[in-house]
């Protein structure tokens, strides 16, 4: 009964040293999911205001010439 005693007390601190790893494990994870997610939607917040000013500007330099687009007329697919 006695050599069960520290066998048990390993077992429990094992599983709990393991429980702690794999929980800083997988918040390590999540954070860096996280993290590239938000450098993702940065990227594309600044991709859509480029975009933006650049539809912007011709809109302005055409207005300035009087000049807009006339859409091509639809070909007629056979």
């Amino acid at each position: 009964m006695t050599t069960m005693l520290p066998l048990a007390a390993a077992l429990v601190t094992g599983l709990l040293a393991g429980w702690a790893l794999t929980l800083v494990y997988a918040n390590a994870a999540i954070s860096r999911a996280q993290q590239r997610m938000q450098r993702k939607v940065r990227y594309w917040q600044a991709e859509t205001s480029r975009a933006r000013e650049a539809a912007d500007r011709l809109a302005r330099l055409l207005a300035a010439r009087d000049r807009w687009p006339v859409p091509a007329p639809r070909r007629e697919s056979r």
